[in-house]
């Protein structure tokens, strides 16, 4: 999989939001020089996202990667649309799927194809660190219907560690969507703080797919 900096990942920005979270490139010694996104926002909302098209989970469904928050935020009511604001985000993207989609939904899709010859995502996984609410905490995303969050961290934390995280998107899809069988279209990081107005930093590292382990390995 590209790392940070590798070519293949894009800057995704969104059309309602004016200001857009900086990103750059950074290598930190605790990392032994390996490369991790910078991010820097201020009141603003941007991701850097990689395809996943040739990826196949059903051989390797779980993602790992390294994270640290630089800057913390510090919002209240996160399950809200109007405290949906995340220091640091990790999620998946997947193909739509017809077959369990709303006609609204079925419509967009047809609509994106005609106007804009591409494909818009369906499902989505997204992974915070959030600032209160405790790990393991799950919701349905309060601004996008197909999306589905899991809290993995909490609170700040010690700004030169990064933490190692893995899930597996296939037994999270199953979950979420009643799915086991997901087709990934891409993967985004994410620093937003444009409905809070406030300021935020983060680091995103090493991602990676890997099998399951073997039963009885140790």
């Amino acid at each position: 999989m590209a790392q940070p900096g590798d070519p293949g990942w894009k800057e995704i920005t969104f059309p309602r939001i004016s200001r857009h979270t900086r990103w750059s490139v950074v290598h930190p010694a605790i990392l032994g020089g390996a490369s991790a996104w910078h991010s820097e926002a201020d009141c603003s909302a941007s991701a850097m996202a990689l395809s996943l098209v040739d990826m196949d989970l059903s051989r390797t469904p779980r993602l790992l990667w390294r994270w640290r928050l630089r800057r913390p935020l510090h919002v209240s009511r996160e399950r809200r649309a109007e405290g949906d604001d995340f220091a640091a985000r990790v999620y998946v993207l997947f193909r739509f799927d017809p077959a369990r989609a709303s006609l609204w939904a079925r419509a967009r899709q047809s609509a994106a194809h005609l106007v804009f010859r591409r494909e818009i995502p369906g499902a989505a996984l997204e992974f915070v660190w959030t600032s209160q609410l405790p790990p393991g905490s799950r919701w349905p995303n309060p601004i996008a219907a197909e999306a589905r969050m899991l809290a993995l961290r909490s609170g700040e934390a010690d700004g030169e560690q990064f933490f190692q995280e893995q899930v597996d998107l296939v037994a999270e899809h199953r979950r979420a969507f009643g799915d086991a069988r997901p087709e990934p279209m891409a993967l985004a990081v994410m620093t937003d703080s444009d409905d809070s107005c406030s300021r935020a930093s983060a680091e995103f590292a090493d991602f990676r797919l890997a099998a399951r382990p073997r039963t009885g390995a140790p």
